[in-house]
């Protein structure tokens, strides 16, 4: 046998054996309903999660939004879903959409996927791509019954939940907030005031240890038109993070 053809032979039997030998890859586990309903944003260090915090005073959505995130990064889900609950209840579509996801996967309370059918397709009332299509995910693995209890849900969420209601409710408790601003009760612009808050320095004044809070008293925050404008060019761009849609476990009831 020429050498050449010998040796040819030898590494092919070799492959061969490593290849009957090498220990089958291990398919990735399937996603726990925890991971499938937390976003990365629920958790942050305590000097950002008191930043935004106090950014978010003025505004009982972005203000409880956060308090449900940061409990739904400590895992606990009763809590997040309160929280998310008052969040929603300012208009707040990424809040419901939250609670689509907890109520989806049972997080702290039985599932029940027509009520997290009825909150998801609330949280796609203004037509945000990422929730329509969690929303038309969800439809599909739904029994006929269920469709028809989300559809009678639903219909309530909306008398409460639904912008009509909800963002008067938002525009209310901002103009309250426009009336304490720094420098005026009134609401008058505070653009060229200098506002800034300790973090927990050995100071008040220990500027290494503050924030710049201006931006929580910029214009557009402060009326309500153009802040609806500034969410809907948002989300209805994809710059904010919500996650990847996940696979939903479980075939559908019968």
């Amino acid at each position: 046998m020429p050498r050449a053809f010998a040796l040819s032979f030898a590494l092919a039997a070799l492959t061969s054996a490593a290849a009957t030998a090498a220990p089958p890859v291990a398919t990735p586990a399937e996603p726990t309903p925890e991971q499938q309903a937390v976003a990365e944003t629920d958790r942050s260090t305590l000097r950002d999660f008191e930043s935004r915090r106090r950014l978010a005073a003025g505004h009982p959505n972005e203000l409880y939004r956060l308090y449900g995130a940061e409990a739904a990064g400590q895992g606990r889900w009763r809590d997040a879903a309160a929280q998310f609950r008052i969040a929603a209840r300012y208009a707040d579509k990424y809040s419901q959409h939250r609670l689509s996801l907890i109520y989806w996967h049972g997080l702290g309370q039985p599932a029940d996927r027509a009520r997290a059918y009825a909150w998801a397709d609330l949280a796609a009332e203004r037509r945000y791509p990422q929730f329509l299509l969690l929303r038309e995910k969800m439809w599909l693995e739904l029994s006929e019954a269920e469709r028809e209890r989300a559809l009678r849900e639903g219909r309530a969420l909306y008398d409460e939940f639904g912008d009509a209601a909800a963002k008067p409710r938002f525009e209310r408790a901002l103009a309250r907030a426009r009336g304490q601003v720094t420098g005026s009760r009134t609401g008058a612009t505070v653009d060229r005031v200098q506002v800034g808050a300790s973090l927990g320095g050995a100071s008040p004044f220990d500027g290494g240890d503050a924030i710049d809070l201006r931006p929580m008293y910029a214009q557009w925050r402060l009326d309500p038109r153009r802040y609806w404008a500034v969410e809907d060019a948002i989300w209805q761009n994809g710059s904010v993070e919500v996650g990847a849609p996940q696979p939903l476990n479980g075939p559908p009831q019968p």
